[in-house]
């Protein structure tokens, strides 16, 4: 059963534009995909990584990774950064004519001395080079989507602090040591309104797309649905 108001993550968002089929068997039977690995160290690093630049919000510095660039920016201090990082809340926009939420959580905000925001995203990794996945590119441009329609303005590009795990250093030595680096993408949320349109009116749809010929979660669950499993099957 679809709720009289739909809310839309950013992560729903991800999987219609992966697969509206996948979405679609989501909202509308539970279906869900396999989960993924659970990301306990990367949030970790995201907890840690909070915890110091809200040290230095508090004293109204930027962290060195930005102030090397010589920002004429801030760490965002509003009361509202609490919510807006809340997996379960985040920043949200409603759609009165979709009758319809979009919503995601930041890991942080730049303020710019013009009033300008720019998403910060921190992205932690073990590999040896740095790579922005388009799914990195589209987080940012759903967020700053949401940030305008919220009536924030933001600047035309967002920043990704890596945090690149260093394995030069000769073994474990109980200590994971880290290089970090900052990264400036520039961001265009122009498609980020006609896919949430189309998302909705899909949610709203009694039957499901056809199937994604390059899904395999869709290929398991048409194949899985052929076959009747044998209660006594001894494996």
């Amino acid at each position: 059963m679809i709720p009289k108001t739909l809310k839309i993550s950013r992560s729903g968002l991800k999987l219609f534009l992966e697969c509206p089929r996948c979405f679609w068997l989501d909202l509308h039977h539970r279906i869900k995909r396999p989960p993924g690995y659970p990301y306990t160290l990367s949030a970790a690093v995201d907890y840690l990584v909070k915890q110091e630049f809200d040290q230095y919000r508090v004293k109204g510095e930027l962290p060195p990774v930005f102030a090397r660039e010589g920002l004429d920016a801030r760490l965002y201090a509003g009361p509202e950064l609490i919510e807006w990082r809340n997996n379960f809340k985040g920043i949200s926009f409603y759609d009165e004519d979709l009758n319809a939420i979009i919503y995601g959580a930041v890991d942080d905000i730049l303020q710019f001395n013009d009033g300008l925001l720019a998403v910060v995203d921190y992205k932690s990794s073990g590999s040896k080079e740095i790579t922005i996945y388009d799914d990195y590119q589209k987080q940012m441009e759903v967020y700053n989507y949401i940030l305008n329609r919220m009536g924030r303005e933001t600047k035309d590009f967002a920043y990704f602090v890596f945090y690149v795990v260093q394995k030069d250093g000769g073994g474990f030595k109980n200590m994971l040591p880290f290089r970090e680096e900052l990264r400036t993408v520039k961001i265009d949320p122009s498609w980020v309104g006609p896919a949430f349109e189309s998302a909705v009116e899909l949610a709203h749809s009694e039957e499901p797309p056809l199937h994604a010929d390059d899904c395999e979660h869709c290929h398991y669950v048409d194949m899985a649905s052929r076959f009747q499993i044998d209660q006594d099957l001894d494996m």
